[in-house]
């Protein structure tokens, strides 16, 4: 499963590129991220949980994370098991920062998902692309009250949101139906 989103940031790329230099910040702004360690030299270990309606899953894995400084990417690599339930799950993520006319900073994240065992079921419908989209909503959000806080203390306090799985799950799912009607109808 392919996702893309953007998302723009109202301020200048040198200021977003320093906050996402700083993947253990970084990762306290993605909704259910644990960063559990640094292994100092670019890989990170850490678990991703979700909650989806009936399935939920807590994903014990490895991250691998590479920066190209000279044009504002940065590629990750990652794998997840979920011991209890048994589904499995590898990432790879790319995220462009790019510098607007107006000084703002547009960021396109662009990631592949491959999941197995029971989680997968969700990602064969649209519902896992509007869970996504809900998710990097709320990144987004994050990444803006990080970089617009007052003080570093302050930014260190901001986190993302609890993913509150019911709540997630009834409005994607919604979102998803609208969605397909709307474009049933051609409208």
């Amino acid at each position: 499963m392919d996702i893309t989103e953007q998302f723009d940031v109202t301020q200048p790329i040198e200021s977003v590129w320093l906050l996402f230099q700083d993947i253990p910040e970084l990762a306290r702004c993605l909704p259910g991220a644990e960063l559990t360690s640094d292994n100092g030299d670019g890989t990170y270990d850490g678990n991703v949980s979700v909650k989806l309606g009936p399935i939920s899953a807590s994903f014990d894995g490895k991250a691998t994370v590479a920066f190209d400084h000279d044009a504002y990417s940065i590629a990750i690599q990652g794998k997840g098991v979920d011991r209890q339930g048994g589904s499995q799950g590898r990432v790879s993520v790319d995220v462009l920062l790019v510098g607007t006319d107006e000084g703002h900073t547009a960021v396109t994240i662009e990631a592949g998902v491959m999941l197995a065992g029971p989680i997968a079921q969700f990602g064969r419908t649209g519902l896992m692309n509007e869970v996504s989209r809900r998710m990097i909503d709320d990144f987004s959000d994050c990444v803006h009250a990080k970089i617009d806080a007052a003080t570093p203390e302050a930014a260190e306090a901001i986190s993302a949101p609890d993913v509150h799985g019911i709540s997630l799950f009834i409005s994607s799912l919604w979102s998803a139906l609208t969605n397909g009607v709307r474009n049933l109808f051609g409208k």
